[in-house]
């Protein structure tokens, strides 16, 4: 197997990159003066902190900060904004976080994450919306910083989780 450099802390499936096209979607149910805080950071390349930077926000959080510690950026944002990582141990523990951090957020997820037991015990008193793609959401891989897969060969459906965001759920 290949030595993953960006995955030195997490599996190496969780080392997949959201395209900017993807996050432009949601572009619309985010203004622009919100601070974002892109929390799935830690070990990564931060292609996404750039792509919300690219699109007009202003973006914290950084390759060096964990998520499921606590630190100061959730207390600066105005909304938490990620494609959380596809493992289940690590994924439990961000999705419970995010439920007791109680602040909007939109989250990319596997679809079938949302017919789970732990995913209706985590929110099962939230209020909880979707932003569902027209079409399938594609991811890249990096290897050393290059792009080793650009292609669109993603065998599962993908969909936008949000919390405190949007009032009904909307197709984009």
């Amino acid at each position: 197997m290949a030595n993953f450099q960006d995955s030195c802390k997490w599996n190496v499936h969780d080392d997949f990159y959201t395209r900017k096209e993807t996050w432009k979607l949601i572009t619309p149910f985010i203004e622009k003066d919100k601070v974002i805080y892109e929390f799935c950071l830690l070990n990564s390349n931060e292609q996404s902190k750039k792509h919300f930077e690219d699109l007009g926000y202003k973006v914290i959080g950084n390759k060096n900060i964990d998520f499921l510690k606590n630190n100061k950026e959730e207390e600066e944002c105005d909304i938490l904004v990620s494609n959380i990582p596809f493992s289940t141990e690590i994924k439990l523990k961000m999705l419970k976080k995010l439920a007791e951090l109680d602040k909007p957020f939109i989250i990319i997820l596997n679809s079938l994450n949302l017919f789970s037991k732990y995913f209706k015990d985590i929110f099962k008193d939230k209020k909880i919306n979707f932003i569902f793609p027209s079409k399938k959401i594609h991811f890249d891989k990096y290897v050393n910083n290059e792009l080793i897969n650009g292609k669109n060969k993603t065998s599962f459906y993908s969909i936008f989780v949000t919390y405190k965001v949007i009032d009904n759920n909307v197709w984009v």
